[in-house]
């Protein structure tokens, strides 16, 4: 039986808030905590999500720009998101991520991050997804990536 799209909504929409909540609150140390995501958007019926990555001066590189490294996580971040959730594992891990960096974000901005689904199988997840700034409304990177779908809570009780 299908998921219905209202209830898919719900759900994706809690996962979200607990996701970020885990990640900004209880992992504030970590790099996806350090990169403060927040929400922008998300739809059960795209299979996407957008998030939001503010620019702060400890992520640019040596010319004041956001370093491509933090590019390059908030696309992991995003993707790797959708990636569990869609493929209903606690863990999926990286095979690719493919950036194509197009221009610089600056500190201060907002880097929008929306990635999408598609194709979700058994053992692999594919997703895509773009980087704009919110200052300019302008491309700035645009990524392809595959995931695997591992539930490690499973595979450590064989």
């Amino acid at each position: 039986m299908q998921e219905s799209v209202s209830s898919g909504q719900k759900r994706l929409e809690a996962y979200v808030d607990r996701t970020l909540k885990e990640n900004n609150m209880e992992q504030k140390d970590s790099i996806n905590g350090m990169m403060q995501a927040r929400k922008v958007s998300c739809s059960f019926e795209e299979k996407s999500v957008t998030f939001g990555f503010p620019v702060r001066r400890w992520q640019v590189n040596r010319v004041g720009q956001l370093h491509g490294g933090m590019i390059c996580t908030a696309f992991d971040f995003t993707i790797a998101f959708l990636a569990r959730f869609y493929a209903g594992k606690n863990f999926t891990p990286t095979v690719s991520l493919d950036v194509k960096y197009i221009r610089p974000v600056e500190v201060g901005d907002v880097m929008l991050v929306k990635a999408k689904v598609t194709s979700a199988g058994r053992r692999i997840t594919q997703l895509v997804c773009e980087a704009v700034s919110q200052n300019t409304g302008k491309l700035v990177a645009t990524g392809a990536s595959v995931y695997m779908n591992v539930d490690t809570v499973e595979e450590r009780q064989i």
